[in-house]
């Protein structure tokens, strides 16, 4: 039994790097007051399912722990409070696994709603989150891109220029790089800019890819 399962296990790392990235994906509502619908991740095919499931579980704890962390924010006695979240899948590719969810609120009596797009980015093969640090293990083309505030402020305001986005006037340089970042189907590093970020609220949310 024990030489079944060595032999299963070396057959499961053998296949794993080509299957990393080829998730399933299943829409999931949250049991809440709000209409939240987030994705449950599947990466393992049926021939190791058994054996490997640990990635699997470190990114659905990932994402539930989001989503409750909205809901925690969110929930008021007097239901004072219309929230919705949803979600899209920009990269599914090469073991990288790109998930935004986007979470609206609108507060009785407020002059407008919020919304507030969240990026979480995971490595397939492991299950676990892609930081910023890993950029350079990525791909050369990351190692080598002026990621740093000095040379995204650069990409930021060209693209302002571009699109006729105004940016608050005092606005000189970013003093961090934002922390929602995601990558899209060509492998592009896209960076969020959320409402009031850099720019009023009429400028809505900034996407910037910065690879171009």
């Amino acid at each position: 039994m024990k030489k079944i399962f060595c032999t299963l296990m070396i057959l499961a790392l053998m296949i794993l790097p080509s299957i990393g990235g080829a998730t399933q994906i299943k829409s999931t509502d949250y049991k809440g007051d709000f209409n939240f619908v987030y994705p449950t991740i599947s990466t393992s095919n049926a021939i190791i399912d058994s054996i490997i499931r640990e990635k699997d579980s470190m990114i659905n704890e990932k994402i539930r722990e989001e989503v409750k962390n909205f809901f925690d924010a969110v929930k008021q006695p007097d239901q004072s409070i219309t929230a919705t979240m949803s979600y899209e899948i920009p990269c599914d590719k090469n073991n990288i696994l790109s998930i935004i969810l986007t979470e609206y609120t609108y507060s009785k009596g407020a002059a407008h709603p919020l919304t507030f797009k969240r990026a979480i980015n995971f490595d397939t093969r492991t299950g676990k989150l892609i930081g910023l640090d890993n950029l350079k293990k990525i791909s050369r083309e990351y190692a080598k891109a002026d990621y740093t505030p000095k040379g995204i402020t650069r990409k930021l305001k060209a693209y302002a220029e571009r699109e006729g986005i105004y940016l608050y006037p005092d606005f000189k340089e970013l003093e961090k790089l934002p922390e929602n970042f995601y990558f899209d189907e060509n492998f592009h590093l896209h960076f969020i800019f959320q409402q009031y970020d850099v720019a009023p609220y009429a400028a809505g949310i900034i996407d910037l890819d910065a690879t171009i």
